[in-house]
Formats: structure tokens, sequence, C-alpha cells
């Protein structure tokens, strides 16, 4: 009996020192595997280096040309998007708070509350919230009626169910006006899918009483108007110019893309346009051909989330009636809506609305020349 334990004992060590050997060679092999890709994966950056060296091409250059790569697929991308977007649009179908869009008569006096960055400061990244002075205003928004109410992107810092539900309960159903967005990248940071499942189509114009109205998506060309969307705004214009009914024009938008040739306030924006503007080609195409016919106001609204930078911004063009305008907010003391009063003459009165508690000069204080550093 003794002899067959002892038999089975050494079986069993037999089977132990077999299968240690054999994992201990397994082991051996995988990290010799591993060496062996990092050798190999080494050699091959060693050897793509070695070539780039040879063809004179630098680490930085590869980065360019990716950024090459997207300025010229930009016209393609915003192509794509838009493939069933339709140009010119009745607003009670692209209204945010699904209000109904009562048609005006061109003779009618018309009133715009407009503002930017409606979520506000950028340090309440961990809040769903909008701005706290943008909630805190709708009172004083109702008592002064306006027609219709214009954010310029950035409703929300990470749009989701959640945030957007939020923005609604605390402003887009309290607001008694149709509301419009002119999209900021914020609002595309879960998927352009899901904005417009809730919003619809990113740009588009609408006719209202003796204006026409047109919203910009500064953000699927990346701050290149290009494709359908320049199509679009072609088309706007034009039909603009050759109603007797329409007085003037206002387009709406988030990025600043006519600070293209003021490099010394592009620092002070809430975001850059990294892949470059191509505002110069539409001021000489389109703007400043058109303003000589009917006034154009360009409202911009990636500002102010730094409590007041480029917010409020104005600067009308020399000799024609071309306007170039910024506003929005920072949950600061100067936070400030900017409301376009179009009369039935057709006079245009602009009007800050104070919602911080800061006091402002009339608009056209805040000129190129107040927000440039001094030296």
């Amino acid at each position: 009996m003794q002899f067959e334990w002892t038999k089975k004992y050494k079986v069993l060590a037999i089977l132990l020192i077999v299968g240690g050997v054999f994992f201990a060679g397994l082991s051996l092999n995988y990290i010799q595997w591993l060496k062996n890709a990092l050798i190999s994966s080494t050699e091959s950056y060693k050897t793509e280096l070695s070539r780039l060296e040879r063809e004179n091409i630098k680490l930085e250059d590869l980065t360019k040309a990716q950024e090459l790569d997207i300025i010229v697929n930009r016209e393609y991308i915003t192509n794509g998007v838009s493939v069933d977007y339709i140009f010119q649009i009745s607003p009670s179908d692209l209204s945010l708070n699904n209000f109904i869009v009562e048609e005006k008569d061109n003779t009618e006096a018309i009133r715009l509350i407009i503002t930017g960055h409606p979520y506000g400061s950028p340090s309440n990244q961990g809040s769903i919230t909008p701005s706290s002075t943008l909630v805190d205003a709708v009172d004083e928004i109702n008592q002064r009626e306006p027609d219709l109410f214009f954010t310029l992107g950035d409703l929300a810092y990470a749009p989701s169910e959640e945030s957007f539900d939020e923005l609604d309960e605390r402003f887009l159903s309290k607001v008694d006006a149709p509301i419009f967005n002119a999209p900021g990248n914020h609002d595309f940071y879960n998927g352009r899918e899901f904005y417009e499942e809730k919003f619809g189509q990113s740009f588009y114009y609408f006719k209202y009483g003796q204006i026409q109205v047109i919203i910009l998506d500064t953000e699927v060309g990346h701050c290149a108007i290009l494709g359908r969307q320049r199509e679009m705004l072609e088309q706007a214009i034009t039909s603009a110019l050759d109603d007797n009914k329409i007085s003037s024009v206002f387009i709406f938008f988030h990025k600043t893309l006519f600070l293209e040739k003021k490099p010394e306030l592009i620092s002070q924006v809430n975001g850059p346009c990294e892949y470059g503007r191509n505002y110069s080609e539409l001021e000489s195409d389109l703007f400043i051909s058109a303003a000589q016919e009917k006034p154009l106001y360009l409202i911009a609204g990636d500002v102010g989330a730094s409590g007041g930078n480029l917010s409020p911004f104005y600067y009308k063009y020399p000799d024609i009636n071309l306007y170039t305008l910024a506003v929005g907010l920072g949950d600061s003391p100067n936070d400030v809506l900017l409301q376009v009063d179009i009369l039935p003459s057709s006079d245009i009165e602009l009007e800050l609305i104070a919602i911080g508690g800061n006091e402002f000069s009339r608009i056209e204080t805040y000129t190129p020349a107040y927000w440039t550093p001094s030296e």
C-alpha cells in the first residue's frame, strides 16, 4: 500500500515539473514575442523617421498636412451633411421652443433679442444648467416682448438629453417668443445627428416681415462657409436684394468670422478658427456689394465666456451699411443681451440689455479700438 502511494506521488511530481517547464516555456516565448514586437515597432518607427529625414519632411509638417486635408475636405463635408437641407424654411419648423411663428407685414415694427454662448462660463462645465444670468433674465426678456429671440451657439457645455431638458425647462419653455440658434462647436459635442434630431438642420434662411434672417453653421466647415452653405447664403442675399419688401438682412453665426483681418483681437474670442476663415472672400464677393443696397448685420456669439471678452462688439464699415457685432454670456456681471428694433420706417435701433449687474454704454462704444490691447 505504501509502495502504491509513493508511486502516485512520483507521478504527480513529474506532472508538476513538466507543467512548470511547459508554462515557463510559454512565458519565455511570450516575453520574447513582446520583445520582438517592441523591437519591430521601434525599428519601423526608426525607419519611418529615416525616410522622413531623407525626404526633408518634419514631424510638424505632417500635422500641417493633416490640417490641409481638413481644409481641402471642408466643402465635401458641408455638402455631405446638408444633402437633405432645405435652404428657405418656414421658421415655425425650426423654432427651438416649438413656437408657431406668425407672419409679419413688412410695414410693422420688429423686435429681436440676441445673445451668444448661453451656457455661460466654461468653469461651469460640470453643470447642466444654462447661464444663471440668462435664466434670471427671462422676465425681463418677456416684458420687452420680442418677436424673435436668437441664441448664437453653445446651448450647453456638454449636450445630452439631461442638459437639453434642463435648458428647455429653465429657459426655452419660459420665453414668450420663438427661439432660433446658430449652432456652435459645443452643440455638436454629442454628435451632429443628436443636435439635428433635437433642433433640425443647422443652416437656413427665412423672411420675417421686412427682414431676411440667415442662420449659418460655422462648425461644419471649420469656419469656412463653402459648398451648399455658401450657395444658400448667396441665394438668401440675392432674394433679399430682389425683394422690395425686405429692408435689411440679418446673418447670425457662432464663430467671429469677421475678425479675420483683426489678429490683435482674435486672441480674445472664446475659441479660435484653427484652420482659417474665408471671410475675406465672402466680404469681397457678397457682403460689401449687398450692403451698398441694403443694410447687412453680421452677428456672432462666440464671445463673453471669460466675463466680457469682446462682448459687446461693434464695427460699421465706412460709407456702407455693413455692420459686424458680437455678444455672448459668461455667467458674469458683464453679461449682456442685444436688442434690435426694426422700425416701420426701416430705421434700426440697437440697445444693450445688462443682465449681469454691470452698466454699459451704447453698443457703438465697443469698437475694435475699445477692445484693442494697449501697448
